[in-house]
């Protein structure tokens, strides 16, 4: 199986990465501790695909050829992808719930959080959250959304700046609108790779 053919298929774990590199820089001023721990994650995603790529064109090849033992080859190959992944839910679980306690500290006081609700309560409400499910359902599920998330995000962050509003939202929406510019990127990148490859299958057919 060649190299090219080895990264098609490492693409949703280099999306996945690269989706995690996005909302940590994103996030970092509000909740540094878990883009940190995001950021770590993501780079092991990139070094799990990297072993993949690895073990199918080199430790796949010296298993075939004599080279290495089967016993051998299991241990480096199910070590090697169990250690990747024990350490890569581990980061995100303790990225999932990293800060809580700064949190509740802040949601008792109540001055602060009256006065910012009576602010949001005359605003628009943000969509933060569909901005954000249609940038990431547009990077890895159907690319179209991400033009959707592009527009949307785009539109709230410039509501947000006039004052009409919800601020609370402004993180997410700027995240969903990056993930929709990455995932549209994408989309046009692949139609022109896929016209591409119809244009030389066509006129190597014509040759024939």
């Amino acid at each position: 199986m060649s190299f090219l053919s080895q990264l098609l298929m490492q693409l949703p774990s280099f999306l996945i990465a690269l989706t995690g590199f996005v909302l940590a820089g994103i996030f970092m001023k509000r909740a540094s501790t878990a883009a940190i721990l995001v950021i770590i994650a993501s780079i092991l995603t990139l070094l799990q695909s990297t072993l993949a790529i690895f073990n199918h064109l080199v430790l796949l090849e010296m298993m075939i050829d004599g080279q290495l033992s089967d016993t051998a080859y299991s241990i480096i190959v199910s070590g090697g992808f169990t250690l990747f992944y024990v350490a890569i839910s581990a980061l995100m679980l303790c990225a999932a719930f990293a800060g809580r306690n700064a949190q509740t500290t802040s949601r008792a006081q109540p001055n602060i959080a009256e006065i910012t609700a009576s602010t949001h309560a005359s605003l628009n409400p943000h969509r933060g959250g569909l901005v954000l499910t249609f940038g990431l359902l547009g990077l890895l599920l159907f690319a179209p959304l991400g033009i959707a998330a592009w527009v949307m995000g785009n539109n709230d962050l410039a509501s947000m700046r006039e004052g009409h509003m919800d601020k609370s939202g402004e993180g997410i929406t700027l995240a969903g609108k990056i993930l929709g510019i990455l995932a549209t990127t994408l989309m046009i990148f692949g139609a022109i790779v896929f016209f591409a490859a119809m244009a030389v299958f066509a006129s190597n057919y014509r040759g024939f």
